[in-house]
């Protein structure tokens, strides 16, 4: 029987930033009962922990790990509310650490003195053994790769030798180009796909997922146009190919909201 998923990516929760979105997208979950969900990481901003602002004491000043922490526990919580309310069977959730989450492992690898679990900093805050049947952290120093139902998830597929994320305008056709297998990624922010429908033995599609931000970001000026904001939801999954339905976050608040 083919399943049922929703993907999303790159939800980068930030305590500045409500997680109603989230409590959204618990809904649309609920009703639609998919087998299984993937996040594909960055679902924690982690702005705390973050090496660019250390020159603007303003941008420092609003920063703090444990409200991130929080935060980020809070939207995992709404995602699953309503199964938990009417005591009802959830579907599977599979995660993936990004480049946001590791900067948690980055700060403990420059300044070991840090880490903790009850007064430092520490991936296990994350809890992700909690909220996901199964997690898939950095492999390598770079995003693993885990596959289901004949497609391969990451946060980003490296586009050489140097582990940088694979990118560019025909990022979806580029990513099949390389791995000749029905790929799904995050990272960009932006949206893409591509069918291969004529690759053997199955047909092939790969796909880049846009974001589950909560607000533009005003460090990125004109980017934020580029980015696609919503979720995607495969249906009759079956030897990597599916049907794609692409659900914007302005449909989820219209829906739900």
């Amino acid at each position: 029987m083919p399943n049922t998923a929703i993907i999303f990516t790159c939800a980068h929760v930030d305590p500045s930033i409500s997680n109603e979105r989230f409590d959204l997208l618990g809904k649309l979950i609920y009703d639609l009962r998919p087998d299984y969900v993937v996040d594909l990481g960055d679902g924690a901003d982690m702005k705390s922990l973050n090496s660019y602002d250390t020159r603007y004491p303003q941008a420092i000043v609003s920063q703090n790990y444990e409200e991130d922490i929080n935060h980020y526990n809070d939207a995992q919580d709404r995602l699953r509310m309503k199964f938990k309310q009417m005591k009802r069977k959830r579907p599977k959730y599979y995660g993936l650490e990004g480049n946001h989450e590791n900067r948690i492992k980055k700060a403990i690898s420059l300044d070991p003195r840090l880490e903790g679990t009850k007064y430092g900093i520490s991936f296990k805050h994350l809890q992700t053994d909690y909220y996901f049947d199964e997690y898939y952290e950095y492999e390598n120093s770079a995003p693993s790769i885990f596959n289901k139902d004949g497609i391969s998830y990451a946060h980003y597929i490296s586009s050489g030798n140097f582990g940088t994320a694979m990118s560019g305008m025909h990022h979806a056709y580029t990513m099949l180009n390389k791995r000749h297998h029905s790929t799904t990624v995050g990272h960009s922010h932006k949206r893409s796909i591509f069918f291969k429908d004529d690759s053997y033995p199955n047909p092939t599609i790969g796909l880049v997922a846009g974001c589950f931000k909560g607000a533009q970001e005003s460090w990125a000026g004109q980017a934020n146009m580029d980015w696609w904001k919503g979720v995607v939801i495969k249906r009759n999954i079956d030897r990597g190919y599916y049907d794609p339905e692409f659900v914007s976050l302005e449909r989820l608040k219209s829906y739900y909201g």
